[in-house]
């Protein structure tokens, strides 16, 4: 960088002071501003180091999962509602950054990927463009290699170097994949055997013939007792019949989802073929294309190898030199604005990069680093030149950028909405039930032992035993009809008897009454013992099977109700097992290490958020009277205001992330940071400043522990912008009091409006 400097006759810019580097960082990593008590803490430190150590500690946390995910998911359209592998996807996605899988691998794992979507979230790279492979080939090349193609599908590129024929040779790696939902046996196989008990029941219960050349009064009696009787036993097993298959939908409710998940094969057999217009000399028109590298070295099959996987392996690969220029372009384009080469999709022979010797290093620096990302941004956080203050002059189109400090940039619409439940939450990070990233990997966990080729059979068995119950359920509703007809009997005696026969009668009224409670109660039971079934030779075996297959380790169960969910076997991470919330509902055995599973009672989430709210209502010394009001109010905000990874992906039409331009997912980095007048509207309108200054937000509360006027300034320029205010601010403060805007409120609303709010300096 010195010598790029140096040959352009620039200076750097000045190092940016510690209240610059802590907000800058924290949107950087962590895609949110930090909390007061955060800014504080590493503004009051003098340890040498602090800033690589902080740099450290955010890179290893979850908000560098939640931010990274946003990037990664409008690079790759991501959407977790309206796609059936969406949410399997978008688990794929957050569980790499967590990781920390390498970049090769990570795309190795889309490109390749095949089974099925609750087994293989990484699918969803193909299922997001299902029935498009040619589209799907060329959002390849582009996000991964910087090339565009798609011009070359109908005809030759008109500004490249790539023919019609070289698409086709491309797409011919991937046309044999093949996407079509799975678990249709499941679904069909209880449909099936449910429809096969109704059978049952009627051929059990076969209605009576009308008695041939019998006209007495007794034959047509007879026949009418008969037909009441077997309509009586059939009415009694349909009903159960019912009642068995509502117990499947709420016991099977998770895998019986498995039927609306898509399963992704290869088929070597099929291949690409020109289109019917095809208009060039060196091939006819409907031909077959064979598969072929259009860059860098040949793609070909090893042994075993599907030509998917040849493809895979021939993109994500040290010598593929596009594929190393696009990752470390990407990268640097997210910690200091833009890209050494732009745009950085759109590479040709002829591109050059503003810096030719930096890209060059940084190509092999990743490389060294084996594509391990979190390395990769460590360095760059460390930097002198990311350390530096920002930028102000806006880079024009097709002018070089080299460097000085990184770009002033407006806030991303995740960026913004996440800084302002910062604003509104004591602890954003906190584990949230609420969420929906939680509810989708409890349900994806559900779906991944569930497998229904292990649990078909299982449920035949079941619906055997089933199919053996109504008989008995017939006899008890019968002995129900009995005893209440007996009861009324009684009743009816009672009516007209008096003194010691009306007693007696009463105490045979009440003894029918009893009986009934007995029968009734004998009724439950069997249902309850329906419901435990299904669970303990359905549910149950079928997750132990795939645990023990996959993990070699034994699955045991520690802990079990009928009416709990199903208990779910995962490992849970390091602070999930501290909340004692682990994903799946899950706790690590502390001393054999065999994993045992059991559902986090209610109880046990509350205790596990009351332990962090107590820590909270001692730091912003909230009296003990107001606690209950307090913990209500936390309880709210966890509720309502969650991270934006953690809503669905993208946000529904109307939400702030929307309006803050938070992409579609329907193009490639569709997303935008321009101002608008929706926007304006919503900061003065929305719900978003009532709860910013309600008196339990973080913001408030940080006010709340000032003790003087000047105090309170302070504290809220330092929720707001991470440092206090200068002199002169101050003095526009004191201005405005004198003018009427006396409230702390009317500081924050212009605090957060301001230019230096919204962008990240």
């Amino acid at each position: 960088m010195a010598r790029d400097w140096a040959a352009n006759k620039l200076t750097p810019n000045a190092p940016a002071d510690d209240s610059v580097f802590v907000r800058r960082i924290y949107l950087d990593v962590v895609g949110r501003i930090p909390t007061t008590r955060e800014a504080e803490e590493f503004l009051a430190s003098k340890e040498d180091g602090k800033r690589a150590a902080l740099i450290d500690k955010l890179l290893d946390s979850e908000g560098y999962v939640q931010n990274y995910f946003h990037y990664w998911a409008d690079v790759l359209r991501v959407q977790s509602k309206g796609q059936r592998a969406g949410p399997a996807y978008v688990h794929f996605i957050k569980d790499a950054l967590r990781s920390n899988k390498p970049y090769d691998m990570f795309v190795r794992e889309m490109v390749a990927g095949d089974g099925k979507a609750w087994s293989d979230g990484a699918i969803g790279y193909y299922t997001r463009d299902r029935g498009m492979p040619l589209d799907n080939m060329a959002s390849t090349l582009r996000i991964f290699l910087g090339t565009r193609i798609e011009c070359a599908q109908c005809h030759n590129h008109p500004f490249d170097k790539w023919t019609q024929m070289q698409f086709y040779e491309m797409a011919a790696f991937t046309f044999g994949v093949e996407i079509r939902d799975s678990g249709g046996s499941f679904t069909g196989g209880i449909s099936d055997l449910l429809r096969d008990q109704g059978m049952a029941i009627r051929t059990t219960f076969k209605q009576p013939e009308w008695p041939k050349n019998s006209t007495t009064e007794a034959d047509r009696l007879a026949f009418w007792a008969e037909l009441e009787k077997v309509g009586r036993a059939r009415r009694a097993a349909e009903d159960y019949l019912l009642k068995a298959e509502r117990l499947y939908n709420q016991a099977m409710s998770g895998p019986r989802g498995i039927g609306r998940y898509p399963k992704v094969t290869f088929d070597e057999k099929r291949k690409v073929t020109l289109p019917p217009d095809y208009q060039y000399d060196d091939a006819k028109p409907k031909s077959v294309v064979k598969p072929a590298a259009i860059m860098g070295h040949a793609c070909t099959p090893l042994p075993g190898e599907t030509r998917v996987q040849a493809y895979a392996r021939w993109l994500a690969n040290p010598d593929n030199d596009r594929f190393n220029k696009v990752v470390v372009n990407r990268l640097w384009k997210k910690v200091f604005g833009l890209a050494l080469i732009e745009p950085l999709d759109d590479l040709t022979d002829t591109t050059v990069a503003v810096n030719p010797e930096l890209l060059s290093h940084l190509e092999k620096l990743m490389v060294s680093l084996n594509y391990d990302m979190k390395a990769y941004l460590r360095i760059l956080f460390n930097t002198s030149t990311y350390q530096r203050q920002a930028s102000h002059e806006e880079v024009a189109l097709g002018t070089a950028s080299h460097f000085t400090g990184p770009l002033l940039r407006r806030m991303t619409a995740e960026q913004l909405w996440d800084s302002f439940v910062t604003l509104i939450n004591p602890n954003p990070d906190m584990l949230n039930m609420a969420s929906h990233e939680f509810f989708e990997q409890r349900r994806l966990a559900v779906e991944k032992v569930a497998d229904p080729a292990e649990t078909l059979k299982s449920i035949q068995m079941a619906a055997k035993k089933f199919q053996e119950q109504p008989e008995g359920v017939e006899a008890l509703q019968k002995r129900l009809v009995e005893a209440r007809e007996e009861a009324k009997k009684y009743q009816s005696i009672a009516a007209t008897a008096t003194g010691p026969e009306k007693q007696a009668a009463a105490a045979h009224a009440a003894e029918c009454h009893v009986k009934i409670k007995t029968i009734s109660r004998e009724i439950t039971a069997l249902y309850t013992n329906a419901r435990r079934t299904v669970m303990t030779e359905v549910i149950i075996p079928g997750q132990k099977k795939l645990f023990e297959k996959v993990t070699g380790k034994p699955f045991e169960i520690i802990a079990y109700e009928p009416n709990q969910e199903v208990p779910i076997q995962a490992a849970p991470s390091a602070d999930m097992q501290a909340t004692g919330a682990a994903n799946g509902g899950l706790k690590m055995a502390p001393e054999d290490g065999k994993i045992k599973t059991t559902k986090p009672t209610k109880a046990e989430v509350a205790e596990a958020e009351i332990r962090a709210w107590s820590e909270e209502a001692m730091y912003y010394a909230i009296p003990r009277k107001h606690w209950r009001d307090y913990f209500r109010s936390r309880a709210q905000q966890s509720r309502q205001w969650l991270r934006a990874a953690e809503i669905e992906s993208p946000a529904p039409r109307g939400h702030y992330l929307r309006e803050f331009g938070q992409s579609d997912r329907e193009i490639i980095e569709n997303s935008n940071n321009e101002a608008s007048v929706p926007q304006a509207l919503a900061l003065m309108n929305g719900e978003l400043l009532p709860q910013i200054v309600h008196r339990y937000s973080q913001l408030m509360l940080s006010v709340g522990k000032a003790r003087s006027a000047d105090e309170r300034i302070d504290a809220a320029y330092m929720a707001v912008l991470s440092r206090k205010p200068t002199a002169r601010e101050k003095g526009l403060c004191l201005q405005a009091q004198e003018k009427g805007l006396s409230t702390v409120e009317d500081l924050i609303y212009a605090l957060i409006n301001t230019q230096q709010f919204i962008f990240n300096q």
